[in-house]
């Protein structure tokens, strides 16, 4: 579903957003290869950077410290392009960071349910050895509890995305097709409400004309009849 206000896109990339066991990584991967672009997950660069693991920077230096460093970070990853961005889940809490991201791309929101999310984290658990004390954020006595208080905290703004995929039911392939799909879907508006500014911005555009068969143009000025075969190819 599109959510979210309908910025114009500078740059391509697709920057994922979401809950920790929504699957960001696994279909931001899969999406990169179905774009035929590269995968970048900022948390990585976070502790490639830092030298130390996230738990390990909250700990030693607190949270401010390392949303300091999440910010920059997703700065530093915005000036390129043709990316499939995977990002921590408290980034969008930071209106500086949906600015750089609105900015830069298309920001897809991965969804799941709490119980989803759980179940998800605990196998991860099993199967990974994957203590939940890498993830700061969730290191509480009652998971369940931390999940529900932490989603609520986030979901106003992790509503602001412009799509959003439910994962609860999807593969990661699935998952990554519509993310690929909303992708196309936005950049397709973005770029038609980008087409559609740059028209109301000619001074002669009396009316834009919209019907079954087609679309026309219609331009009310003196001395114009020269140039409507240039503004019609344009």
């Amino acid at each position: 579903m599109i959510r979210g206000s309908e910025r114009t896109l500078s740059r391509d990339n697709v920057f994922i957003t979401g809950f920790s066991g929504t699957g960001k990584t696994t279909t931001g991967h899969e999406a990169a290869r179905l774009l035929g672009w590269q995968f970048v997950d900022t948390d990585d660069l976070i502790v490639e950077s830092a030298g130390m693991s996230i738990e390990d920077i909250f700990s030693r230096h607190g949270e401010e410290e390392f949303r300091r460093i999440e910010r920059e970070t997703l700065a530093s990853v915005a000036r390129s392009r043709r990316q499939v961005v995977s990002t921590g889940g408290g980034i969008i809490m930071d209106e500086r960071n949906r600015a750089v991201m609105e900015r830069a791309g298309v920001v897809v929101l991965l969804e799941a349910r709490p119980d989803t999310l759980v179940r998800r984290l605990r196998q991860q658990q099993i199967d990974e050895g994957d203590d939940l004390v890498a993830r700061p954020m969730l290191d509480a006595n009652d998971l369940v509890e931390r999940i529900h208080s932490l989603k609520a905290q986030r979901q106003f703004n992790y509503t602001r995305a412009h799509w959003t995929v439910h994962t609860d039911f999807l593969s990661p392939t699935q998952a990554a097709e519509e993310v690929v799909r909303g992708f196309n879907m936005i950049k397709a508006s973005l770029n038609i409400a980008e087409s559609d500014s740059a028209k109301i911005d000619d001074p002669d555009l009396a009316a834009e004309v919209r019907t079954s068969a087609g679309d026309y143009s219609l331009w009310v000025g003196w001395q114009i009849i020269d140039e409507v075969g240039e503004r019609i190819l344009r």
